[in-house]
């Protein structure tokens, strides 16, 4: 967590282990919630929280927002995370909703023991980021990493990176896979030097 605006490129390349088979298995769900994050980020007056409450939202997507904050580009508030995670964890990712709120709910207590009558969400960046440091190794922050970042990365056809955000941030260039030349075997096919020329 340290100094996380210089590393977040290395950071975020990181955690290309998500368990393809895993998120290929639970796609459909996962997509609905893309659309769904989407649809809020671009009309925050038709927000709806169907698993968080409104005091758990605020500690989310403050948290959703350090692991990949708002710089010179937007980051995990912008592109919608907090409704992703809130809508898996009504659908897809519901059997991990009662051990994501008791993570919550033991993170939540743990900040406030330190710093009395400060909620997480209402501290400045530095004090965030510092707590979050003490809980990296846990299961619960695990889970809500994991949460943000499939909320990011995903193919903007799904409804969320909105922009190409979250490929952009990780150097990704969506370049389609059979554009020709394909390889230096075919860099000098006549047929393809051929369209290039316009023919």
């Amino acid at each position: 967590m340290d100094s996380m605006a210089s590393t977040r490129r290395q950071f975020l390349a990181g955690a290309g282990g998500l368990g393809v088979a895993w998120v290929a298995g639970n796609w459909p769900g996962i997509a609905t919630a893309h659309a769904h994050a989407a649809a809020v980020a671009m009309n925050p007056g038709a927000s709806v929280l169907e698993f968080l409450t409104a005091h758990e939202a605020r500690d989310v997507d403050a948290i959703a927002a350090q692991i990949v904050p708002t710089d010179d580009t937007p980051g995990a508030r912008e592109a919608g995370a907090l409704y992703f995670i809130d809508r898996s964890l009504h659908t897809w990712a519901a059997a991990a909703a009662s051990s994501f709120r008791a993570g919550l709910h033991h993170f939540r207590e743990s900040f406030v023991a330190g710093h009395p009558s400060l909620e997480f969400a209402e501290a400045d960046s530095a004090t965030q980021v510092s707590f979050l440091t003490q809980v990296e190794p846990t299961a619960f922050f695990a889970t809500i990493r994991f949460l943000t970042l499939l909320g990011m990365f995903a193919s903007p056809s799904y409804g969320g990176n909105r922009g190409e955000t979250g490929w952009r941030l990780i150097g990704f260039d969506d370049v389609h896979a059979f554009t020709p030349p394909f390889g230096y075997y075919d860099r000098d096919y006549p047929g393809f030097e051929a369209a290039k020329d316009g023919a």
